[in-house]
């Protein structure tokens, strides 16, 4: 697995290439806690997620955007996926978080050229936030 971030004036453009749908979500949460993060050891918890859309590109869209609203209400930085289901247009699972004080970047995630595709073992997702 692997993601690189592509600069953009006031965005930042997240490219990810996975061996399966789950590992493009997986992806995602490490960018996120990467960019997000700081350092320290807050206390670790475990947080119930659920989101829905119409497609796995919006999908990813609402993950990032639950992530992204942990981060900010409850200082919570998401740093793994403990249990993950994806079925239709929904996804349900627990994250592991970090207490701690995220850096508050991300002002939302973008439609801007949203793209998630692929099947058997390469897929692919592209994904602009907004900061």
């Amino acid at each position: 697995m692997s993601y690189r971030w592509v600069e953009h004036t006031a965005e930042v453009e997240l490219h990810i290439e996975a061996p399966s749908e789950r590992g493009v979500f997986e992806d995602a949460l490490r960018a996120l806690a990467e960019l997000i993060g700081e350092t320290g050891n807050g206390e670790r918890v475990s947080r119930e997620v659920t989101v829905a859309a119409g497609d796995r590109a919006a999908l990813l869209t609402a993950w990032l955007e639950e992530l992204v609203y942990m981060a900010e209400t409850e200082d919570l930085i998401a740093e793994e996926i403990e249990r993950i289901e994806i079925e239709g247009g929904r996804l349900s699972g627990s994250v592991r978080a970090r207490r701690g004080r995220p850096r508050h970047l991300v002002k939302g995630v973008t439609y801007h050229r949203l793209a998630f595709e692929g099947s058997g073992e390469r897929f692919t997702a592209q994904v602009v936030l907004d900061v």
